[in-house]
């Protein structure tokens, strides 16, 4: 076995797979593997990584099955006791593994070990994260509260700023396949409810939002709904006993409040509506509007919901 394996699900991201690939080979890691999933690219993106040679790495090819499943085969084709993901269009800071491992060394306890992250807007601004709920930088440890981390700011963990044991893996299960949206913060979710979070405000790694093709882009069938409410039932019906409840039921009304606003942005007002009709508790304790029959008063809730709760 390796020390860590890094997993780069690849899905059509020929103009930014090599910068992610570089920023992998200059990690101050030796005992390391990359592993590229390709999950079924029309472009050129598994020729360039066959074409790079600077670091340990195995091309998987697979017909396309979305996201969740290529990391997934990135993970049953891993040899590394640590799992780190990075995105194909998101790139990692030169020292990001080695901070990561040190979290690993001071915090064996943890389930999953995670940086700050840094955004890349379209316009070419450059945006650093403002948690909440987590000690100003420069700061590392034990995340005092995940959940409520992650229901009053924006999600502390980035899929490409990201560790987990294999381990862990093997307890709480891999990513949640068959779901468009939503299975990397599950997966997080899950590991939450069973492991205490390592975290350094030490920014790790760089989120293009002005790259093509995101899987964050994806779009909601009529039926979608946020896969950790799913988990999260499933969990308590295994537990007698959970801890930090009222903080998990208001990242679950978080994460309904935004599931309803993607399906109105998509047209679902149906969903949308069947979604906000059973009880929701929201974040910042705003009750939910009478809706009647009117979509005006609906979708105005929604595109104005995300300042409401930050």
């Amino acid at each position: 076995m390796v020390d860590i394996s890094v997993v780069i699900p690849l899905y059509n991201k020929a103009p930014y797979i090599l910068r992610a690939m570089r920023s992998v080979s200059i990690q101050d890691i030796q005992n390391m593997e990359l592993v590229v999933v390709d999950d079924g690219s029309t472009d050129n993106g598994p020729d360039i990584v066959r074409s790079f040679h600077k670091c340990r790495l195995r091309l998987i090819q697979q017909e396309n099955k979305g996201v969740s499943e290529a990391r997934n085969a990135g993970i049953r084709n891993s040899r590394g006791r640590i799992i780190a993901f990075l995105d194909a269009d998101d790139e990692w800071k030169p020292d990001f593994l080695k901070r990561i491992m040190a979290l690993v060394y001071q915090y064996p306890q943890a389930g999953l070990y995670a940086a700050a992250y840094e955004t890349m807007h379209p316009n070419g601004n450059v945006e650093p994260a403002n948690f909440k709920f987590i000690p100003p930088p420069p700061w590392e440890g034990i995340m005092p509260n995940y959940f409520k981390a992650a229901t009053f700011g924006i999600p502390p963990v980035c899929s490409s700023a990201v560790c987990i044991p294999r381990t862990v893996l093997d307890k709480v299960g891999m990513f949640r396949i068959g779901k468009r949206m939503g299975e990397d913060l599950d997966l997080w979710a899950r590991i939450a409810l069973c492991y205490p979070i390592a975290f350094t405000t030490m920014t790790g790694a760089v989120y293009h939002e002005e790259a093509e093709n995101r899987a964050c882009n994806g779009t909601f069938t009529e039926a979608d709904e946020h896969p950790f409410v799913e988990s999260y039932k499933m969990f308590c019906n295994k537990q007698t006993r959970i801890l930090n409840e009222n903080d998990i039921h208001l990242y679950i009304g978080r994460l309904k409040l935004e599931n309803a606003r993607q399906h109105v942005l998509r047209g679902n007002y149906k969903r949308a509506r069947q979604i906000l009709s059973r009880a929701v508790c929201t974040p910042s304790r705003i009750r939910k509007f009478v809706w009647g029959s009117r979509i005006n008063r609906l979708t105005y809730y929604a595109w104005h919901l995300k300042d409401k709760l930050y």
